[in-house]
C-alpha cells in the first residue's frame, strides 16, 4: 500500500501558525491537535512488507509545526518474501519543527526502512526524534535500517545510516541491541560532546545528535534524555 501525507505550516495573521494543507491518503490519516500541533493516526494495521509511506512536511519562514502520532507503529513482514517497508520523512523548514514520533516495532521476520531528509534555510530549527525496539515480547528481532540526511542552505550537517538486525553489518552479538533511539536538533545553539550509559552525544554546526541503544527502549530512551540534563557528562 503507498501512503501520502502533506502538511504546510505557514505563518498567518497576528503572527499565529495557520495549515493551508493538510491531508493523508493510505494507511495514514492526519489530525490538526493544538494550534501549530498535528498527529499521525493510523487507519491500517501494519505497515507490512512491501508498504510505503511518503510524508512530505513543509514549514515557511516564521511558522511552527509540532508532529506527532498517537500508537507505535508495528512493522509486519507480508508473504511470499516481500520487500521490505518504508517510510520516508521529508521536511523543508524555514520556520520551527519538532517532530516525534512513537517508536516503531520491527516484529520478527519483518525489515523497515526509514529515512528522514531535511532542507533547512539559514534560521530554521529542527528537532527530530527517532525510537526503535526490534522484536515484540518473546520473538527474535526484525530488521530496521534508518538513515538521516540534513542540509543547511544546501550544505550536508548530518548524513548517518544505522542498520539493526539480523543481516545488518554492525548487529553482531553478543553486542546486538534490540532498542534504539536519536534526536538531532539544529538551529537552537551548539552543545559538546557528553556521555550516558550508552549513548553519546556529539555537536553539529548549531545544534547536536544523540544516540543511545540497549536491551529495553524505556531505558534508552532515559539515557538519551539524560544527555540534555543536569546528570550529563560532558568530555569536551
Amino acid at each position: 500500500m503507498r501512503t501520502v501525507v502533506e502538511v504546510i505550516a505557514r505563518l498567518g495573521p497576528g503572527g499565529r501558525t495557520v495549515l493551508p494543507v493538510v491531508r493523508a491518503s493510505g494507511q495514514l490519516a492526519v489530525r490538526r491537535t493544538g494550534p501549530a500541533t498535528v498527529h499521525l493516526v493510523a487507519t491500517a494495521f501494519g505497515p507490512l512488507g512491501g508498504d510505503d509511506a511518503r510524508i512530505s512536511l513543509v514549514v515557511e519562514e516564521g511558522a511552527r509545526l509540532s508532529v506527532r502520532s498517537v500508537a507505535a507503529a508495528i512493522a509486519l513482514p507480508a508473504r511470499g518474501g516481500s520487500p521490505p517497508s518504508a517510510q520516508r520523512i521529508t521536511a523543508e523548514v524555514a520556520g520551527t519543527l519538532d517532530l516525534r514520533l512513537e517508536p516503531t516495532v520491527v516484529a520478527a521476520g519483518a525489515h523497515h526502512l526509514a529515512a528522514l531528509t531535511g532542507e533547512l534555510a539559514d534560521g530554521a530549527v529542527l528537532t527530530a526524534t527517532e525510537q526503535v525496539l526490534l522484536g515484540r515480547t518473546g520473538e527474535v528481532p526484525g530488521r530496521w535500517t534508518g538513515t538521516t540526511r540534513i542540509e543547511r542552505a544546501g550544505r550536508p550537517l548530518l548524513h548517518t545510516t544505522v542498520g539493526l538486525g539480523p543481516g545488518e553489518a554492525a548487529w553482531l552479538p553478543p553486542i546486538a541491541p534490540r532498542a534504539y533511539a536519536s534526536t538531532v536538533h539544529t538551529g537552537g545553539g551548539e552543545a559538546g560532546v557528553g556521555t550516558a550509559d550508552d549513548a553519546v552525544r556529539l555537536p553539529l554546526p548549531g545544534g547536536w545528535v544523540t544516540t543511545a541503544w540497549g536491551a529495553e527502549l524505556h531505558r534508552v530512551v532515559v539515557a538519551l534524555e539524560s544527555l540534555t540534563g543536569p546528570g550529563a557528562r560532558v568530555t569536551a
